[in-house]
């Protein structure tokens, strides 16, 4: 397919903004163009021109675009190797420095909610082990799709395939075919809309832990390195940032943080760093 018109590629992404406040501009261009190409098939559009037409006439297209250009490739426990490092080293390191014995984690891109359910099982195991010591964990997401699976908390077999069934055991329980997360995970994560590029509520701050695995290979460069100095704002002294396992420190990004395991993408707040913010 040779959609043609770029001009009206600019045309698809500044509608899709104003109706769903989505900026396509602040991804990869090969990226964003993959996904609408998607619709376009869908919709039988032969071109960018003739995708705007259908984009402009049909406001559900709005909805089913704005699903193929926002992430959802997520699982529990994705990359196991991550959860055992949090749970072998950063977690550990965070009850050390702890002064109230709360830990703050924010799941950035959360998706449907798999990662901060495996995060909160994860902590609420690994802190049993000090009755005194609580947590909170805070999800966003910039689709409200996604966000609505998320809170409702259930998910089909295929879902939870990978799981033991001793952690299946004491995550969920099963309603028919389906697997809803239990209430006392549910309790501890308080899901809210967010677009990351976008302007953040005055309460995003104090965080010893934030994930935000496999966006930002999506996203442009100086995006990214907004990310990381945000992140880097709102992490308190020593806080760890985890990134996707493709995914690097790039730029004046490294002056912000130290690695501390370059295999499971595990970075920390540079000492200069939390001074400099004083």
């Amino acid at each position: 397919m040779n959609p043609g018109d770029d001009a009206y590629f600019s045309k698809i992404l500044d509608l899709v903004h104003r109706i769903k406040g989505f900026d396509g501009q602040n991804y990869k261009v090969n990226y964003v163009k993959r996904r609408v190409a998607v619709r376009m098939r869908a919709t039988k559009s032969g071109t960018y021109r003739d995708y705007f037409q259908f984009l402009s006439q049909n406001q559900e297209e709005a909805t089913h675009l704005l699903d193929r250009l926002t992430i959802h490739v997520t699982e529990f426990f994705r990359d196991p190797e991550i959860y055992e490092a949090l749970r072998e080293k950063a977690i550990p390191e965070l009850m050390k420095s702890a002064l109230d014995k709360r830990i703050r984690v924010w799941s950035a891109a959360c998706s449907t909610g798999e990662e901060p359910y495996s995060l909160a099982f994860l902590l609420g195991e690994v802190l049993a082990q000090d009755p005194d010591f609580t947590f909170e964990i805070l999800a966003t997401d910039v689709d409200a799709a996604s966000l609505k699976t998320a809170r409702w908390g259930e998910y089909p077999g295929e879902s939870v395939k990978k799981l033991s069934k001793k952690t299946l055991g004491k995550m969920f329980r099963v309603e028919g075919t389906r697997f809803k997360v239990l209430p006392s995970l549910q309790k501890r994560v308080r899901f809210a809309q967010l677009d990351l590029l976008g302007a953040w509520p005055g309460d995003f701050a104090a965080f010893d832990l934030i994930l935000c695995r496999n966006l930002l290979i999506y996203l442009t460069a100086p995006q990214q390195q907004k990310l990381y100095e945000g992140f880097s704002r709102v992490l308190n002294p020593g806080g760890f940032l985890v990134l996707g396992l493709t995914e690097t420190l790039l730029g004046p990004a490294r002056d912000l943080y130290r690695c501390v395991d370059i295999r499971s993408r595990f970075y920390r707040l540079a000492a200069h760093s939390a001074q400099a913010r004083g």
